[in-house]
């Protein structure tokens, strides 16, 4: 059934509306939680440490979230309170607020799935890995792997992306991008120094209590942002797109992208980042209003699977390379693993464009 683009239009406006309590409060409760269970990883025993960092994972990427929404504009009705908020919450998962903005806001947003414009797991097409180094053929396939999806955000993206601005991927470099790296680079030192400080009232040595507190829940946040953004916009369902206008006409910021089901209390805990279409269609829509306006959208074109194990690695094993031409996922011996998923753009609307 095709979506009645009146109805939808008036239900964006409806659900846009933002709040300034609610956000307000989970943030507060978020970044409590967070420094709470910081300081207990710091007073416990080594073994209960441990065991308090998936804890601690999950409330920086509670953070995250938090900070993804503020950055959109859309967490609250105050666009200063935005910019705190998620240059604050941001902090933990070790993130430039404005150099996120660049890469999510102006760059992903406006070309989801469109080849050379948006860089988050693209998929190579089979001439393109043949003409690849060894190196990055090999790279390339581990980071495609169920087990080497997790590492591809920290060095494709965080590391590349997020922490120094670069002119040849920002543009013009402005002040801000500078303020925001003088302040991650500032937090990291800060913050080391206490976890130092604190870990040594218990007990703890230097670099205990800063690979704990700081170092390991940060990569275990990254490794869990890159398995979300890769099943976001990868499926043997969901194409990517050979040009703007293909995009355009194949409506790519809904059908470019996947909704993943979670468990109630997971979706709850992720705070609605996995419900997905909605989220392009309308990313002013705040994420406490997410599922209504996912509700919205739903039609058998968009492309919903409940998460499980098998079911991410049968993704992982069929979105393997591009054939753009075709507009079908291959493995790396050239076979489909999908049919054609994206129309042929019209002469028409082309020569209109």
């Amino acid at each position: 059934m095709p979506l009645d683009e009146h109805a939808i239009r008036k239900s964006r406006l409806t659900f846009s509306r933002r709040q300034i309590v609610r956000p307000l409060v989970l943030f507060g409760v978020v970044m409590a939680g967070y420094l709470a269970t910081t300081a207990g990883i710091l007073a416990v025993p080594t073994a209960a440490s441990i065991a308090l960092v998936p804890i601690s994972t999950l409330l920086i990427t509670a953070l995250f979230v938090v900070a993804h929404d503020a950055c959109h504009q859309s967490l609250t009705s105050s666009s200063r309170l935005n910019h705190v908020i998620g240059r604050v919450a941001f902090l933990p998962a070790l993130t430039s607020y404005s150099l996120w903005d660049n890469e999510h806001n102006r760059r992903h947003h406006r070309w989801n799935n469109i080849k050379h414009l948006d860089h988050i797991f693209a998929p190579m097409s089979a001439e393109e890995f043949a003409a690849a180094s060894p190196a990055g053929r090999h790279w390339y396939a581990f980071s495609r792997s169920a087990a080497g999806v997790p590492f591809y955000y920290i060095y494709e993206t965080w590391l590349k992306r997020l922490i120094f601005p670069r002119a040849s991927i920002v543009g013009t470099i402005r002040i801000e991008h500078w303020a925001d790296t003088v302040l991650l680079c500032g937090f990291v030192v800060g913050y080391s120094v206490l976890l130092a400080i604190v870990g040594g009232w218990f007990g703890k040595g230097v670099a205990e209590s800063v690979i704990l507190g700081l170092v390991l829940p940060f990569i275990l946040v990254s490794m869990m942002i890159s398995v979300a953004i890769f099943v976001h916009h990868t499926h043997f369902a969901v194409p990517w797109y050979a040009s703007i206008e293909e995009w355009k006409h194949n409506r790519g910021s809904i059908y470019g992208t996947v909704h993943v089901r979670l468990p109630s209390t997971a979706r709850k805990v992720s705070l609605n980042i996995m419900v997905h279409n909605a989220h392009h269609y309308a990313p002013g829509v705040p994420l406490y209003h997410l599922p209504e306006m996912q509700d919205e959208l739903a039609t058998p074109e968009i492309v919903t699977w409940k998460w499980s194990l098998p079911a991410y690695r049968e993704v992982c094993a069929r979105c393997k390379l591009f054939d753009f031409s075709q507009s079908r996922w291959t493995d790396f011996a050239g076979i489909a693993t999908s049919g054609p998923l994206a129309t042929k753009v019209p002469s028409e609307i082309l020569a209109a464009v």
